[in-house]
């Protein structure tokens, strides 16, 4: 199925199956002419999972998202666009996030393996985050494993790059450059894709070594029924290709 007709399905089962009211493209903010990924813009608003600036009406669309703010996203995913119960004190193993308004967010990714520290204890919260490592995260949401995929060492970025292209993650994302800091607007899109695409998991099969020990070997699939981040958190589907 091709993206608009898949869109176009997307945007009526809103209607149909939880009657979310779908805006007019951009209508929730102030600056939605700057807007370039309105659909996408819009569907993560009504779903709880984008807010605006400062007064919830400006977007602010070409201004970069950092690794704290990408990791709240992350979890309103995983929790239908609604804020979890989240400890208001705790001891946190990354040493810079103590005392940062994200650090329950953060903490909540670290826990479930979504996100990676830089090496040495540090997260940088506060630092942009790249399309790549946005990419990576949203991989390990629907899934994938970093040690299985090899999106750890020197060329995670790769790894991810390959895997993100080929689940669609970067589809109608042409000018988008992986390898730096990802803007909100291009940064709905690719949560938008990736939360379109069907989730994954893993087998286990016994392989034998070249020195004759048995290993198992990870074997990835995806999941029965099509299920996707829409489907297993916001109850919404999409046809079928």
């Amino acid at each position: 199925m091709r993206k608009k007709e898949k869109l176009l399905s997307f945007l009526l089962c809103l209607v149909l199956l939880t009657g979310i009211a779908v805006l007019p493209a951009g209508a929730a903010y102030s600056d939605a002419d700057q807007i370039v990924h309105t659909q996408a813009v819009d569907t993560l608003t009504e779903l709880g999972i984008l807010n605006g600036k400062e007064d919830g009406s400006y977007f602010e669309p070409d201004s970069t998202l950092t690794r704290a703010e990408f990791c709240k996203m992350l979890v309103l995913i995983l929790n239908g666009g609604k804020e979890p119960e989240l400890p208001s004190e705790e001891s946190y193993s990354l040493s810079d996030i103590q005392d940062h308004w994200a650090a329950a967010y953060i903490a909540y990714c670290w826990n479930l393996g979504l996100v990676a520290g830089g090496g040495d204890g540090t997260f940088d919260p506060d630092g942009t985050v790249t399309g790549s490592q946005a990419a990576k995260m949203l991989l390990c949401a629907i899934g994938y494993d970093s040690a299985n995929e090899g999106f750890t060492g020197e060329t995670w970025a790769i790894a991810v790059n390959v895997r993100a292209n080929q689940r669609d993650f970067y589809e109608n994302l042409e000018n988008l450059e992986p390898r730096e800091s990802i803007t909100r607007d291009d940064a709905a899109q690719l949560v938008y894709n990736a939360m379109n695409a069907v989730m994954v998991t893993y087998d286990y099969k016994l392989a034998q070594t070249a020195g004759g020990e048995l290993v198992e070997v990870p074997v990835l699939k995806e999941l029965g029924d099509g299920q996707t981040l829409l489907s297993n958190y916001f109850q919404i589907t999409t046809e079928s290709p």
